[in-house]
């Protein structure tokens, strides 16, 4: 229903969608040496996109390739993504019973509902595709099935080459969980070593002690094995950088890497805000852990407070472009009221504490360190502040909070449907026009 009214009032391709549409009709008539140098992503999307709506439009004697049904791509996807999720979350948590079942069910719901992410199911856009990717790649890597991952890796960085930082995060899964199986007894993991730095010295302290040396060997050996799949996926995105000289496809002068370190911060609000309804329960941990390590948040605050001050960066694109939410969200909180950027310093410390404990909880202190990495790498590096850019890393998070209350999973559905229907209203029937154009405008994520 939402799909169908979106193209009945906006039946031509609205903003980044001119890049897109065009593009992927050009592959639909056979054209694959066509590229338009404004993109900035790999074809991987218009592939997928071909590869079902070619046969359809043959045997259907009809041209299917046009907004309506390239923008069904992403909606089939979102639909597959929900699957996707239950999948995940039943593997993630071990829940068993009938009640664990229905509630990572719920949660699996919740998750596809993301607000954000939701929005863009409607358009035609990389996000949702390369999420389902992402994920598809993690869930084969927890059934056991590293080659096949590695594959669903692959075919994400086609749709998009940040995804190649996510395949490194599921390589270091596979590295931790290699290691657990061939160094960990059942009683290490019994005593819960793996959510703390203990597991870093309890796996250093039993490499070393392997005895004779060929054991050692023997150990190295089997890790490569194991995570050979991801180092060929890395092998040969590293020659993909090097004929391509960068990593960026189009469109470079407006997407050059630089050090922009707050974006970190703006995830761990936004991840914050969203999981709030699970979190609230990690409220008095953090302040208690506030009040015992007062001296060291002491020094966080005043360190995330330079970084503030002297790192945050403005995307020309984020000042002029008054269609997105970020625009509104920079200019209330961040320029309109400048301490406005300091006063929620607790905010991004919080969403730290928090992201950090829900991930070595349920995966172990490695794959945490190496999520924040990632984080990291993937976002630090961008300039501009755009909500898309932390979808995946929000949806790693979101997935690896336990389902424990009906209460805190009916609160995040009734705040998911909220935002979707407001966001959702906002883009149908609050059309604007700018001075200099005649194009309808819409307000989005």
């Amino acid at each position: 229903m939402v799909s169908s009214q979106i193209n009945k009032i906006q039946p031509v391709p609205y903003l980044d969608e001119i890049y897109h549409v065009p593009q992927a009709q050009e592959y639909c008539r056979g054209n694959f040496s066509y590229w338009d140098n404004r993109i900035t992503t790999l074809p991987g999307l218009y592939l997928i996109s071909v590869g079902v709506i070619t046969p359809l439009s043959s045997w259907l004697s009809k041209n299917l390739c046009e907004t309506h049904h390239l923008r069904l791509t992403n909606v089939v996807l979102s639909l597959s993504n929900f699957v996707l999720y239950v999948w995940l979350i039943k593997k993630i948590h071990q829940d068993s019973g009938k009640h664990g079942t229905w509630k990572g069910i719920a949660s699996a719901l919740n998750v596809a509902l993301f607000p954000p992410l939701f929005f863009f199911s409607f358009l035609y856009y990389t996000d949702v595709a390369a999420s389902f990717l992402v994920f598809l790649m993690y869930g084969l890597h927890m059934y056991g099935k590293n080659a096949l991952a590695a594959v669903a890796g692959i075919a994400a960085v086609v749709v998009r080459q940040t995804s190649i930082v996510w395949v490194i995060l599921v390589a270091v899964g596979c590295f931790d969980l290699s290691l657990q199986k061939l160094l960990l007894t059942a009683k290490d993991r019994k005593f819960h070593i793996l959510s703390s730095w203990h597991q870093v010295q309890v796996v250093l302290k039993k490499f070393f002690n392997l005895a004779p040396a060929p054991q050692k060997i023997q150990l190295v050996g089997k890790l490569i094995l194991e995570l050979f799949p991801y180092i060929l996926v890395g092998l040969i995105f590293a020659a993909f950088v090097v004929i391509n000289n960068g990593l960026v496809v189009g469109d470079r002068d407006a997407h050059q890497a630089t050090i922009h370190v707050p974006q970190l911060f703006y995830l761990f609000a936004l991840v914050t805000l969203f999981a709030a309804p699970h979190w609230i329960s990690l409220v008095l941990p953090f302040s208690k852990a506030c009040l015992k390590n007062w001296y060291v948040i002491l020094v966080a605050v005043g360190l995330v407070g330079l970084i503030v001050r002297y790192n945050t960066l403005v995307h020309p694109y984020l000042l002029a472009d008054n269609r997105h939410y970020t625009f509104y969200i920079w200019k209330r909180v961040f320029e309109y009221q400048p301490w406005g950027r300091y006063v929620i310093i607790p905010l991004y410390l919080f969403g730290s504490f928090a992201t950090y404990r829900t991930m070595s909880t349920s995966k172990s202190f490695i794959f945490a360190l190496a999520f924040i990495v990632c984080c990291f790498v993937a976002l630090v590096p961008q300039r501009l502040l755009e909500i898309r850019y932390f979808f995946i890393p929000f949806l790693f998070v979101r997935l690896h909070i336990r389902p424990r209350s009906w209460m805190a999973l009916f609160f995040e559905f009734s705040m998911y449907i909220a935002i979707n229907a407001a966001t959702i209203y906002l883009f149908i029937t609050r059309p604007f026009y700018w001075a200099d154009s005649p194009l309808t405008q819409r307000f989005m994520w």
